[in-house]
């Protein structure tokens, strides 16, 4: 908020105006860091297409991202990321896997026999 006193004198930002504003620019940064992809958002981009689909899976300390996404060539492909906290203070270890559409069923029926297999154990 800027003040004028007199016509001709000059406005001047009071340390109100000051706290205000870096309670706004707080607020506005905790809103960023609930998005998925932060940086998109300051380049103005979204990083996932419109034919691309995500899902998260958290699991404890770990998180796992489920996305399909395309090739320059347009040929679609699952990438599985496993994100994963190692220790206070130090950055998330991220992993990823990637399984295209030939080896998709492959991939399922491994999964699932190895899924009837814990439920066994």
């Amino acid at each position: 908020m800027k003040l004028r006193s007199e016509p001709g004198t000059l406005s001047f930002t009071t340390i109100d105006d000051a706290i205000q504003l870096t309670q706004e620019l707080l607020a506005r940064l905790n809103k960023l860091g609930d998005y998925k992809y932060p940086l998109s958002v300051r380049k103005g981009v979204s990083r996932l297409k419109p034919q691309e689909e995500s899902r998260v899976v958290k699991a404890g300390s770990k998180t796992y991202f489920f996305d399909i996404k395309q090739t320059k060539e347009g040929k679609s492909y699952l990438v599985i990321t496993e994100s994963r906290f190692k220790k206070e203070g130090e950055a998330r270890e991220r992993a990823a896997l990637i399984v295209f559409p030939e080896h998709i069923q492959e991939f399922v029926g491994a999964i699932e026999e190895m899924t009837k297999r814990l439920g066994e154990a």
